[in-house]
């Protein structure tokens, strides 16, 4: 019975070593729980990015009463001999309403009017002000939409369909008739008309004599 029985120990311990080696093996073998997750995920985090998004427009600067100067006497506006006082009074007025009046240029306008026309436009401070004034779209730094942008060269022509939405109130939206009627109300109200052509070009009212 004692050499069966020492066999018999001696197979047990031999099963028990092989037993303990697969199991070391195994571990050693097996990654530890979620490496085989944070490969990816480290990949992933690598990777860049797919950019959506799309390139966002500078504000438009804003004239204060030295750059309205400035423009008022630049060449192409000098013969006009129009002075910044009304134009920065109505950059006051319009401020606090989200607003401000933009000086485009001066150009000449053909016959029959025969003389250079002050260009302006409005442009939006706060979005959320100036919709209580105007309407259409009105982000923060942009142009008040008046249906068609400033080309003054050539001279806008009814002969042009092109040039229509810029001469004729009837060939854009009643938002855009609206923002041109409010920009010829203010304009008028610093003294300046509108006339007959683009809805950009005004010029000073001779004032009266008393």
């Amino acid at each position: 019975m004692q050499p069966r029985l020492r066999r018999w120990r001696a197979w047990s311990l031999v099963w028990i070593w092989l037993g303990a080696a697969q199991l070391a093996w195994a571990g050693n073998a097996a990654p530890p729980p979620g490496a085989g997750a944070a490969k990816p995920a480290a990949r992933a985090a690598a990777a860049p990015a797919p950019s959506s998004a799309q390139p966002v427009a500078a504000p438009i600067p804003i004239q204060g009463p030295a750059e309205i100067a400035a423009r008022l006497a630049a060449a192409d506006c000098k013969g006009l001999r129009l002075e910044a006082t009304s134009l920065t009074a109505l950059q006051q007025i319009l401020h606090p309403l989200g607003l401000a009046i933009r000086i485009l240029g001066c150009p000449l306008a053909p016959a029959p009017l025969n003389q250079r026309v002050l260009a302006v436009t409005a442009v939006v401070l706060d979005g959320d002000k100036a919709m209580d004034t105007v309407r259409g779209a009105l982000g923060d730094g942009e142009l008040v939409d008046m249906g068609s942008g400033y080309r003054p060269s050539p001279w806008p022509s009814r002969q042009r369909p092109a040039d229509l939405e810029t001469l004729d109130d009837s060939e854009v939206s009643p938002d855009v008739q609206f923002n041109r009627r409010w920009l010829r109300s203010v304009m008028a109200s610093q003294g300046y008309a509108s006339v007959t052509g683009p809805w950009w070009a005004f010029i000073p009212v001779q004032q009266r004599r008393r």
